[in-house]
C-alpha cells in the first residue's frame, strides 16, 4: 500500500513581520546571561548583608587584581580632588569609575578574565550618560546641602552680631537646635538622591539605560528595596569603623573593593532575572 508523498513541513524562526526571533545574548559556553526586569525585585532585609557576602565573594576570588583596581581608583581620586580646576569632576569620574568596576564584576562573574584595564573601560563605552548622573548628583548634594547652609549662616551671623568679647555668650545666642534641625534635613534629602543613582551606573554600563531612565529606575528599585539598603548601610556603620580600628587603618585594603563590588551584587539581585541571593 502505497502512502502519498506529503509536501515537507515548513518550519520559519522568524517572526510574522519577517523579523528574526529575540534571542537571549549567552557567554561563551551558551549560558544566558543576566537579563535586565521590567521592574525591580523587592528583596528581604538581609539581602544587605547579602551584598556584602557576596562581593567578598568576587574579591576573595581575584584579590590582588581587586586590591589594585581599588587603590588605583583611591589615588586617582585624591589625585583628582587635590587639583583646584580638576576638582570639579571629581563625582562624574566616580559614576564612571564605579561603572568600570561593574563591568569587570559582570565579567568575573560570568567565568570571563577579569583585567586591570576595566577599571577604565566605561571611559570608552559610556562616559557621557554616566557624567549626566554625577552632574545631576552633584547639583542635587548641592541643593540637599541648602538647609544645612542656612543652619550654618545662621550661626555665623548670630556669632558676628553677638558679644565678640565672650565668645560663649555669642554661641549661646545661637540655636543649636536649628543647627541640628538644618543637618537632619540635608541628610533625609540625600537619601532619595542616593537611591537615584545607587543602582544607575550598572544599569547604564551593562543595559544602556539613558542616563535620566536608569536614575528614575534606581529610584524605584531603591523606594521597594528600602529594608535592605538601611541593613547595608547599618552593617557599614557599625562593623566597618571597627574593622578599620582593629587593623590600624589596613582594612581599607579590604573594605574598599568589596564595597565597590557591592554596586554590582546588589543590581544583580534587585534588577537581573539571575540574582546571586537567595532574597
Amino acid at each position: 500500500m502505497s502512502v502519498p508523498n506529503e509536501p515537507p513541513l515548513n518550519v520559519s524562526l522568524q517572526k510574522p513581520n519577517g523579523q528574526p526571533p529575540y534571542l537571549p545574548p549567552t557567554d561563551d559556553y551558551g549560558n544566558p546571561l543576566p537579563q535586565l526586569l521590567a521592574t525591580p525585585r523587592k528583596c528581604g532585609a538581609a539581602a544587605g548583608i547579602s551584598w556584602i557576602v557576596k562581593a567578598f565573594g568576587l574579591f576573595k576570588s581575584q584579590p590582588l587584581l581587586w586590591l589594585g583596581i581599588s587603590v588605583t581608583f583611591l589615588v586617582i581620586m585624591a589625585i583628582v580632588s587635590s587639583i583646584p580646576l580638576l576638582s570639579i569632576l571629581l563625582i562624574p569620574m566616580v559614576f564612571i569609575f564605579i561603572a568600570g568596576i561593574v563591568k569587570g564584576a559582570a565579567i568575573q562573574a560570568r567565568g570571563d578574565e577579569l583585567r586591570f584595564d576595566h577599571l577604565f573601560s566605561a571611559f570608552k563605552s559610556h562616559w557621557q550618560p554616566l557624567a549626566i548622573v554625577g552632574l545631576v548628583y552633584l547639583v542635587g548634594i548641592i541643593i540637599a546641602m541648602i538647609p544645612l547652609f542656612i543652619a550654618m549662616g545662621s550661626m555665623w551671623f548670630s556669632m558676628m552680631t553677638g558679644n565678640m568679647g565672650n565668645t560663649y555668650g555669642a554661641m549661646n545666642n545661637v540655636s543649636m537646635g536649628g543647627l541640628f534641625f538644618g543637618y537632619l534635613l540635608s541628610m533625609l534629602l540625600m537619601i532619595p538622591l542616593y537611591m537615584a543613582v545607587w543602582f544607575a551606573p550598572a544599569l547604564v554600563s551593562l543595559h544602556d539605560v539613558d542616563a535620566i531612565t536608569a536614575m528614575k529606575k534606581s529610584f524605584r528599585a531603591g523606594v521597594i528595596n528600602i529594608m535592605p539598603i538601611l541593613v547595608y548601610g547599618l552593617v557599614c556603620i557599625i562593623l566597618l569603623p571597627v574593622l578599620m580600628t582593629l587593623t590600624l587603618g589596613l582594612g581599607i585594603l579590604l573594605v574598599l573593593p568589596v564595597l565597590l563590588l557591592t554596586y554590582y551584587t546588589s543590581y544583580r539581585d534587585v534588577w537581573t532575572n539571575q540574582p546571586l541571593s537567595n532574597t
